[in-house]
């Protein structure tokens, strides 16, 4: 009889499209080592390169898992050496199984744990596999039963969370190196004591054939600000520059009111998790991360007068006159090269994705 975990491996690696792969793989790994590149230039010494690659939080988003698969996938490629097409097709898996579990799990599991640091250890476990020639089945499994990360270290912002990515692609090494070697574990996911039983979730669809696989699905972060906050800045940029500011609504996804609603930072960090600052700095013509939007008394006052709500999707109504986005808009090739070159300036991408372009 067919596990979970063999189903979902086989799942990825159905969706498999070298083409498709490639053009979105070359645009993921820029983006991965821009951020990584300039995490690295501030990272104090013994931190990993995933950790580092998160540590400025402009790492890579799939929205839908509300995971970031890139900053554990990336450096387990690159600590397994690899290359080519091998590279793009063990990339496709470990986004593919990082999104599809971290979708899976869902909001009862983020409650109490960090679905990039669980799902994504799991997926970087099979792509891990897929690059080094072991069994991505068997690393998989090995991996959902170590798999970890407690959200307490995201509700805090603290540098553990960054400490996750660390540990979870080296549990991912781990695992794909000793697939095989070790017998593992094969109900992991499915078991009545298992991940969905013990963490949340349900398996529902986790297999289901998809559209546009996960690494097609990444969101890439442009704004000095979190990753939820990316579409309002959007929709509010919309409204600057109109005149005077009135009467400020914000309607922003449940999951983002709940981790990032702060009227009123007080520092840097706070201010790049607060929803409220992204909106007022944007409204009043600052860049979010501009550290004289903080000092700003204009934006303290608009910040603490926005009213922030729940709603289906990101929206700002400045009196009366509302702007909505889904989602920010998708980076485009300059975009992400522009990406690269303001958190790395005066160094050139070793990567250039308008070579996959179609």
């Amino acid at each position: 009889m067919t596990t979970l975990t063999e189903a979902l491996v086989a799942a990825a690696l159905d969706a498999y499209d070298e083409p498709r792969a490639a053009r979105a793989g070359a645009r993921a790994l820029l983006d991965h080592l821009a951020c990584l590149g300039a995490g690295r230039r501030v990272a104090p010494p013994g931190l990993g390169d995933a950790a580092a690659a998160a540590l400025l939080d402009r790492d890579d988003v799939h929205l839908p898992s509300l995971t970031h698969p890139g900053a554990i996938v990336w450096p387990v490629l690159a600590h397994a050496g690899a290359e080519g097409e091998e590279r793009w097709r063990a990339a496709h898996v470990g986004y593919e199984v990082t999104a599809r579990l971290g979708r899976a799990l869902g909001a009862e599991h983020r409650r109490h744990w960090h679905a990039t640091t669980t799902a994504g250890a799991i997926g970087g476990a099979a792509a891990a596999a897929l690059a080094l020639g072991t069994d991505p089945v068997a690393a998989a499994g090995h991996a959902t039963s170590v798999a970890g990360g407690s959200i307490v270290a995201v509700l805090e912002r603290t540098g553990t969370r960054a400490l996750h990515r660390d540990h979870a692609a080296a549990t991912a090494l781990r695992c794909a190196r000793l697939a095989g070697a070790v017998d593992a574990t094969r109900d992991g996911l499915e078991h009545p004591r298992g991940l969905f039983a013990a963490m949340g979730g349900a398996p529902d669809g986790l297999t289901d054939p998809a559209p546009l696989s996960a690494l097609e699905e990444v969101a890439f972060r442009a704004h000095g600000t979190n990753g939820f906050a990316q579409a309002l800045v959007e929709a509010a940029a919309e409204h600057a520059g109109g005149g005077g500011v009135g009467a400020v609504l914000v309607e922003a996804p449940p999951a983002a009111v709940a981790l990032a609603d702060d009227p009123a930072p007080d520092d840097a960090d706070a201010a790049w998790w607060s929803l409220q600052h992204a909106v007022a700095a944007t409204l009043l013509g600052f860049d979010p991360a501009d550290a004289r939007a903080l000092r700003d008394t204009r934006v303290a006052a608009l910040r603490t007068s926005i009213e922030l709500r729940p709603g289906a999707v990101s929206a700002v109504t400045v009196d009366g006159r509302r702007v909505e986005r889904a989602a920010a808009a998708p980076l485009t090739d300059d975009d992400l090269l522009r990406k690269w070159h303001t958190l790395n300036p005066g160094v050139q991408p070793p990567i250039d994705p308008r070579r996959w372009s179609a």
